[in-house]
């Protein structure tokens, strides 16, 4: 079992991006960089899709996220924005709490998500997809598991 599979890296992600990702073709490739540049092992899939790396399992676990109330989807307008909720951050933050004492892998991947945030964050989706490591996954054929 890998570390992902027990430390949530799609909530840690948006609880290191400060609660707020502007669209979920942005969320994808924060997704696709820390796995590709940063962790070491990861249970995160992506296939092609149009414009690059997709996670098939992001959206099963957004309406998850929704379904709890730790995450709100603003569906109204372009790019749909992704903000935690204050019962998400209260969530984070006890859970966050927990891991630091019961598993020290736990810091090494939220520091490997922290260092995706600090490096992508502020970049748009569009300016990501441009990137190199992006443009090399959209080689691959469409719906295609991504290595």
């Amino acid at each position: 079992m890998t570390d992902d599979e027990t430390h949530h890296p799609r909530l840690v992600m948006l609880d290191e991006a400060d609660g707020h990702i502007e669209g979920r073709a942005k969320y994808h490739k924060l997704l696709f960089n820390y796995a590709d540049e940063e962790a070491d092992e990861t249970t995160l899939t992506f296939v092609r899709e149009e414009r690059g790396p997709y996670d098939p399992g992001l959206s099963q676990a957004m309406q998850r996220y929704i379904d709890l109330g730790l995450v709100d989807v603003e569906e109204d307008e372009e790019p749909h924005e992704v903000e935690q909720t204050e019962k998400g951050q209260r969530y984070m933050s006890g859970y966050e709490r927990a891991k630091m004492r019961l598993d020290e892998s736990f810091r090494e991947t939220k520091e490997r998500i922290r260092n995706t945030v600090q490096k992508h964050g502020d970049k748009s989706a569009s300016e990501m997809v441009d990137e190199e490591n992006v443009q090399d996954a959209k080689e691959n054929p469409m719906r295609k598991e991504l290595k």
